[in-house]
Parts: structure tokens; sequence; C-alpha cells
């Protein structure tokens, strides 16, 4: 049973996720600063640190409405160091991206994580359509996905411009540099691109992979048990949890829904599962 004190798993996260902003924007106030010398990294931290704002905000609403108003400590999270460079004083503006994009990266892990806190503890598009921490979740991602998307853009560019300051020419004997143009930076951005795209999405299952069941619910009493894959469902092949959704909206209570099931990678089972 769901207990009020269970929901501060979810007001946990969400106090989290707006400390982190709060550090993301402060992090982002000294970098801006760092880039000076380079217009479109300058360009790209300004409208990041409005949109870390603006999270930080949509997120603090939504704490106040779920918790009645109750106060938030700020507790700015401690950044390590990390680094892939040489020497970073040789790479300040590279340095400055990679610690963006470090960030960003940890933001969307803790998004993920309040994703499930959102929907387990009704605070998602079941309860309403815009505004819940399920909705915050999706929005914030997909910014920082965009973000993460335009600094893969321009690192290449970037490396190459402090290369350029230093005096450091191009050596490459490729066609187009022996003609003065150098294509270093496209071909890198070309060669990430094609290593995104070849990893492949992030879901590509097959079927709906079954969690623990609730107890004395219907999947309980039709025999499932979590770890088993739902294959199909009335007949209809499921390959999208969507799919699944759609045969449970259009069966009636009391429809017996027939499912095709694979359990411990063995031959698949039927199991009839009862619409409530």
């Amino acid at each position: 049973m769901t207990t009020s004190q269970d929901f501060n798993r979810l007001h946990k996260q969400l106090a989290h996720m707006i400390n982190f902003e709060v550090a993301i924007e402060k992090r982002l106030e000294v970098l801006t600063k760092e880039v000076a010398e380079h217009p479109e990294a300058t360009a790209l931290f300004t409208g990041f640190l409005a949109l870390s704002r603006k999270h930080r905000t949509a997120l603090e609403t939504r704490f106040k409405t779920l918790t009645g108003g109750e106060p938030l400590s700020y507790e700015l999270a401690a950044f390590p160091t990390i680094s892939g460079l040489q020497a970073e004083a040789d790479y300040p503006v590279t340095s400055a991206l990679q610690q963006v994009y470090t960030l960003f990266n940890q933001a969307i892990f803790g998004y993920s994580v309040l994703h499930p806190l959102a929907t387990r503890f009704m605070d998602s598009i079941f309860s309403d359509e815009e505004g819940t921490s399920y909705y915050l979740t999706r929005e914030h991602t997909q910014n920082y996905v965009q973000a993460i998307q335009h600094l893969s853009r321009l690192i290449h560019d970037v490396v190459l411009w402090e290369l350029d300051n230093e005096g450091y020419k191009c050596q490459c004997i490729c066609p187009s540099c022996s003609v003065g143009i150098c294509l270093c930076s496209m071909a890198g951005r070309t060669f990430l691109s094609q290593v995104w795209e070849e990893a492949g999405p992030i879901f590509d299952d097959e079927g709906i992979y079954v969690q623990q069941p609730k107890q004395k619910s219907a999947a309980v009493e039709a025999g499932l048990q979590r770890g088993d894959v739902i294959l199909a469902a009335d007949g209809q092949v499921i390959n999208r949890w969507q799919d699944f959704q759609g045969v449970l909206r259009n069966a009636e209570s009391g429809d017996e829904i027939q499912l095709r099931v694979l359990r411990d990678l063995d031959k698949s089972q039927e199991f009839v599962l009862i619409r409530p």
C-alpha cells in the first residue's frame, strides 16, 4: 500500500534536481566568462543559462504544488573536476565545453531517475497533461539532449580554433588540405554522428517486460511474474508499450485477453488476463 510518506521519494528527487539546476546555473555563470573570446560558445552558454533557470523555476513551482509550500533548502552539489584533456590550460574553451557537457549528461541521468518516480507516485500524464514532474522530466531531458547535440557540433571547431590561435597549422595531407581547405572539423562531426547512429536507439526491446506485478492484481491472477515478456495480446504482436495500452483500452471489464508470454528465455507460453 502506498502511504503519504512514500511520496517523499518523489519530493526528494524533485528537490535534488532543483539543487542540480541551481548548481548548473552557478557553473555556467563562471564558464560563460571563460569562453568570452569565442562568440559562438558565448552565445550557446548564455542560452544554456537561461534554459537552466527556466528548468529550475518550473521544478520549484511543481515542488511547492506537491508539498503544499514546504520550504526547500539549497545544497549545491560539488562537482569534481573531470577532464580528458592533456592540459586544460592549452584548451580553455574546450575545457569549458567539456564541463557543461558532463553536467548536462548528469542532469539527464537525474531526470531519468525522476521519470519512473513521477509515474509510480501519480504525478504523470494520468493526473494532468502539463506541469507534472513527468511532463517536466520529458521536457527538460529533451532540452539537455538537444544542448548536448549543440555542444557536439561545436567541439571540433573549437579545438581547431584554439590550435589556430596558438599558431599550430594543419599538417594533414588529404586532397582538401593540399589546396588549403581544412576538413578536420567536418570529418570529426561526421565520425561522431555515425558512431551515435550505429549504436542504435536506447529503446529497442520487443514486447513488454513485466516488472513485479501488483499484489492481488489481474496480472497475478493470470500467473504473470517478474521477468516475463509479453510478446502478443489477443493475437496482436506487441512491440511497444503503447501497443499493449491500446489492447487494454479496447477491452471491456471482464473480457479475457489472450497473452503470449516468453519466460526464462524458453519457448512462449499462453496466459489469460481478465480485464478488471
